[in-house]
């Protein structure tokens, strides 16, 4: 069996990945997965993982429009995808990366294409079957709530001790000593924390960090989807 953690950029995949690991590492019943790097290796080599149903691996991964569904197998996988206000997912890239405004990721058109990857990304993981679906701004809130609902997900027991653990394991405090770790010791495989991962997290935090031209051209871009998903348009009249 295969677990493809899918999420849209900066959408919590990192954390729900974590809860992911420590369920199926920690459970009685479930062999340890071997963790493989996200897509290193050949992708056909995850039909032939996803049919065996006593190995566990795990792939981390974001949509690249060079991705073919094909590639990726429905029977044997189970899918984790998160979502986010779109305006939140280029703040938190643009910060991520330290993009200054004058860089190519930056102003109308660099937001314009940040956001449409996503879109074709989220259209894209929505065709898998096996597949559970997380909104950021709800499970980085309720992050017990988030450990049940995977653990019914990927049929793993769990008892309310084992929610306080995971819960107290992802933590943001646990999550910023990490990237301390990083900086010193490297990327854990098991964890998936980079020494730039956390930046701000907070929801609504693209008004600090996003120029009125980009909201805009993000609205436009993603109207319909945000509407659908219960995000407010702040550029664009409401719709009757």
């Amino acid at each position: 069996m295969i677990v493809v953690v899918c999420g849209q950029h900066r959408s919590g995949s990192t954390l729900t990945w974590q809860v992911a690991h420590e369920l199926l590492t920690s459970a009685p019943s479930a062999s340890a997965p071997s963790v493989s790097a996200p897509l290193s290796t050949p992708r056909e080599d995850l039909h032939r993982y996803a049919l065996d149903p006593v190995d566990v691996r795990m792939v981390k991964v974001h949509f690249s429009p060079v991705m073919k569904k094909k590639e990726f197998p429905q029977r044997g996988a189970h899918y984790i995808y998160t979502y986010r206000d779109p305006r939140d997912v280029a703040a938190s890239l643009i910060r991520k990366g330290r993009y200054q405004l004058g860089h190519e990721k930056r102003g109308v058109e660099g937001v314009t294409a940040m956001i449409r990857r996503e879109l074709r990304g989220d259209a894209f993981w929505r065709t898998r079957e096996t597949l559970w679906i997380g909104r950021y701004e709800e499970l980085a809130q309720d992050v017990p709530g988030l450990v049940r609902s995977l653990a019914d997900f990927l049929n793993v027991p769990v008892d309310e001790d084992s929610v306080r653990r995971i819960s107290d394991f992802v933590s943001v405090d646990r999550q910023r000593e990490r990237v301390a770790d990083v900086r010193d010791h490297g990327i854990d495989p098991s964890l998936r924390i980079t020494s730039n991962h956390i930046t701000d997290g907070q929801e609504g935090a693209w008004r600090a960090t996003l120029t009125s031209e980009e909201v805009a051209a993000i609205e436009v871009v993603a109207a319909d989807w945000m509407r659908a998903h219960g995000y407010v348009c702040e550029t664009l009249p409401p719709q009757l």
